[in-house]
């Protein structure tokens, strides 16, 4: 293994957990808007059943 692939190694390691990272905080962003709705709509027929 050459000097540069030691020092281009971390980054791409880096680089690749940060993708992990976001990928999951876009996952978990999606799951909160979708239960946000959910309890919106828990709500809305609440307010139907007055």
């Amino acid at each position: 293994m050459s000097e540069d692939e030691v020092s281009v190694a971390p980054a791409g390691f880096a680089k690749e957990q940060l993708k992990s990272f976001i990928e999951r905080i876009e996952r978990l962003e999606e799951e909160k808007k979708a239960i946000s709705d959910d309890i919106k709509n828990v709500f809305a027929e609440a307010n139907e059943n007055d």
